[in-house]
């Protein structure tokens, strides 16, 4: 009986162990967003290569150039997904970029005070987003077809007030804002971090957020339910709006100058980076953690290319790609059929 015991022990005891460790992949597996792996190998993958691909991709000075260059467009992802999260598309922060940039260095130029500009500049971009909010919410036209015309709108003002020239911005806190560090991280780049890290808590540990997605999952249901989708919607694009003028003050600081024509493209790769991030086309799901790697990814992309010699021209190929792909894998998500 006694050498019974002592046979059955060891197998009772290896078995324990084999639950201990399923259970440890259980969890471990639950617990892992697979949309943010994917994108973890992903960008683990175009790190890889490219720093096969040239000698200078992981300099600290690359790659801090790098995270300057999107922050700009970072800026502007977050708030961006929350908007798509709810059931909207912004598609005309390029042209708000443009046109908040050309304010701001206006004013600057007739008043020599940057937070004046600054003020004035973000005003511009609230108001963008109301306008915005109204054709969408009081008005019922589809937000993409909104975008669509207040882009061509803004981007036309933008040309009109600064008469198509560049205005130039000789000033030092406007400069510093744009181009300066603090312990070698660019103010920008902290910016677009501390924005990125707000709207995670705001998306998953409030009830603005929990709103936003119940919004964007059943607009109908939430309607009924009492809520106000209509305020949610106008403080979304309202915010949307805002962080746009953002990135065009911070676009203007960085270039020490104020296109009219800045910012065309980017409503693109904003759009590309929220998609690959895993906010769905159809409202209701998203990760802002998701759309930070979306960013990443397209400035190691774009940064990598350059550094290879690859023509610029390739490179607006490879973003068409990117976001098709993006949207592609949104589908492949839903689950949905090719002619709906």
């Amino acid at each position: 009986m006694a050498k019974s015991d002592q046979i059955a022990r060891p197998a009772h005891s290896k078995n324990s162990r084999s639950a201990l460790v399923r259970e440890f992949y259980s969890r471990l597996r639950a617990s892992v967003d697979p949309q943010i792996a994917g994108l973890l190998i992903c960008l683990a993958g175009l790190i890889v290569g490219f720093s096969f691909s040239s000698p200078y991709f992981l300099s600290l000075q690359n790659l801090t150039n790098m995270l300057l260059s999107v922050s700009v467009i970072g800026t502007m992802a977050g708030v961006s997904a929350l908007v798509l999260v709810s059931r909207g598309l912004d598609l005309s922060v390029g042209s708000i970029v443009g046109l908040v940039g050309v304010v701001v260095a206006l004013v600057i130029e007739a008043t020599s005070s940057a937070p004046l500009g600054i003020a004035v500049g973000l005003v511009t971009g609230g108001v963008c987003g109301i306008l915005n909010a109204a054709l969408f919410v009081n008005v019922g036209i589809n937000s993409i077809i909104v975008t669509i015309g207040t882009l061509s709108i803004f981007r036309g003002l933008a040309f009109v007030i600064s008469e198509g020239q560049t205005v130039n911005v000789f000033n030092e806190f406007m400069l510093e804002l744009g181009a300066g560090r603090i312990y070698g991280i660019p103010y920008s780049v902290l910016l677009m971090l501390v924005l990125f890290v707000i709207l995670h808590v705001v998306a998953t540990h409030t009830r603005v957020g929990r709103t936003l997605y119940a919004i964007g999952a059943n607009p109908r249901a939430s309607r009924l339910s009492g809520l106000n989708i209509g305020i949610y919607r106008y403080g979304v694009f309202v915010m949307n709006g805002i962080f746009a003028g953002v990135a065009g003050i911070l676009l203007i600081g960085q270039a020490a100058t104020a296109v009219p024509a800045a910012g065309i493209g980017y409503e693109l790769l904003v759009v590309t980076a929220v998609l690959l991030g895993g906010t769905s086309l159809h409202g209701g799901e998203g990760r802002i953690a998701g759309t930070l790697l979306g960013v990443i990814i397209i400035g190691v992309l774009s940064n990598g290319m350059t550094l290879i010699g690859i023509n610029s021209y390739y490179q607006i190929i490879a973003h068409g790609t990117l976001l098709l792909l993006a949207v592609a894998l949104d589908r492949l998500r839903q689950g949905l059929p090719k002619d709906e």
